[in-house]
């Protein structure tokens, strides 16, 4: 009898944070279920429509599919939770605690040190890096703005201002303008992605603020809309596919029960490249 080829298949819910379907991190993880279901892991994703999660679903779920798992950690609550409707969960990818996590740190950290490196080569000193507001995404602007610090470190640039702010907030440009109270000289705004980075150039107009002649802005992802923005966004694009790769291969040793092995961050930094536009 031939061998059926889904019996060796390990299949998991792969639940993702709300992010818009033209992130460049939905490439980068279309790859990763590419690149994992060739080691053998089906993971049949499921991507959240805001932060307020339906427990019961995901547990139903969970019982045609397999075990879940997170892109980013559930609250301790909502673990036990999950665990007690009968859905095992597996440690998140971008937890603080997965052994996934310094593959995480290196891919987040590049992308930040590339964009505080044009900032600074540029003649940038007072800088801001604006996140997410996003409980679940608290960990992932951590990782982005060590890698900034970093690169200002190296650049001889004081230390970055962290801000953090709502998506599509109707209240961010009285967030800057409370901001430029507090810091007239602010130059430059590096965003955790380009979708933030374009929020903010709309922001500072309505500030009266000039892109790039007041305030310099860029952003990573190198989001499509960014290249029509006015002016057009800069970013570092992180190569959806070779980050994708990274991460899977990483998870692949994880759910395989092996070391992971982190990447050399040289070869890491390798893989960001600059889009320089008009924004920065």
């Amino acid at each position: 009898m031939a061998k059926n080829p889904q019996a060796d298949t390990q299949r998991y819910l792969f639940v993702m944070p709300p992010m818009p379907h033209s992130s460049p991190l939905v490439t980068t993880l279309l790859r990763v279920l590419f690149e994992s279901a060739k080691m053998g892991f089906e993971l049949v994703p499921i991507l959240l429509k805001s932060d307020e999660i339906d427990l019961d679903f995901l547990a139903e779920t969970s019982k045609e599919i397999g075990p879940i798992l997170p892109l980013v950690s559930f609250s301790k609550e909502q673990n036990n939770q999950l665990e007690a409707l009968g859905a095992p969960v597996k440690k998140a990818i971008f937890a603080t605690d997965s052994p996934l996590y310094p593959v995480v740190a290196a891919l987040y950290g590049a992308s930040g040190r590339a964009m505080a490196s044009r900032m600074v080569s540029s003649g940038h000193r007072n800088l801001v890096y604006l996140c997410s507001s996003s409980s679940l995404l608290e960990n992932l602007n951590q990782l982005r703005y060590a890698g900034v610090l970093q690169g200002c470190i190296l650049g001889g640039c004081p230390t970055p201002t962290m801000l953090t702010t709502e998506y599509n907030s109707p209240n961010l440009s009285g967030e800057l303008v409370q901001l430029f109270s507090k810091n007239p000289g602010i130059d430059g705004f590096i965003c955790h992605n380009d979708f933030l980075a374009m929020e903010v150039i709309q922001a500072l107009r309505m500030c009266g603020r000039m892109v790039p002649n007041d305030c310099a802005v860029i952003g990573v992802g190198n989001a499509p809309e960014g290249q029509l923005f006015n002016p057009p966004l800069t970013s570092v694009d992180f190569n959806p596919d070779a980050s994708g790769r990274i991460y899977a291969q990483a998870l692949g040793e994880y759910l395989s029960g092996k070391k992971v092995v982190a990447p050399n961050p040289e070869e890491v930094d390798k893989i960001m490249t600059l889009v320089a536009r008009g924004s920065a």
